[in-house]
């Protein structure tokens, strides 16, 4: 196969994408040196995988849209020479940023929730956000995603302060202070 590490793992696992799903918690790219094989074939099992968009993937799609350079640290090249790069991106682009499966009972997110937000709000926000990424102000938000403030929650924040820290919260959230932030 295409990736074999990771196909070898799922055969172990007796996983059969004809009745499990495989659940991916972001960073589908840029953790080693097959991200292109890895996005290859995690975009071949179809609805039989769950993958969400992690920091890692966005900066890839801010390097696609022209927003950011590609970094030393940077292990996408593969993806970014691809000949099938643009269907990838496309694929990457329609990933959710958070997956709520409610006869399970389950919620997946990259990074991590606040307090202040419910399942149901979270779910919102990151439909508020899948939606920048998918519409034609993207290279714009893309630029504008950067940075760490806002670091705490309002109800009226708005425009890019509103979804740098939805982002965040989804693909970048490390602690959550005693005061909110």
């Amino acid at each position: 196969g295409c990736f074999a590490p990771l196909e070898r793992l799922l055969a172990r696992l007796g996983f059969d994408p004809g009745k499990d799903t495989l659940w991916v918690a972001g960073d589908l790219i840029n953790r080693g040196p097959r991200s292109l094989d890895t996005l290859r074939f995690l975009r071949s099992l179809g609805s039989s995988a769950k993958c969400i968009l992690g920091n890692h993937d966005l900066h890839l799609l801010a390097v696609v849209h022209g927003a950011r350079p590609v970094t030393d640290q940077d292990t996408f090249e593969d993806v970014l020479a691809a000949p099938d790069r643009d269907d990838l991106v496309e694929w990457l682009t329609t990933r959710p940023l958070l997956v709520r499966d409610q006869a399970l009972g389950f919620t997946m997110v990259h990074a991590g929730l606040i307090p202040q937000w419910t399942s149901a709000q979270a779910a919102e926000r990151a439909s508020e956000l899948e939606a920048m990424l998918r519409s034609s102000r993207a290279t714009e938000y893309f630029r504008h995603m950067y940075g760490n403030g806002p670091d705490m929650w309002r109800d009226d924040l708005a425009g890019w302060d509103r979804l740098r820290y939805i982002t965040n919260v989804l693909t970048r959230l490390r602690y959550c202070r005693p005061n909110g932030s």
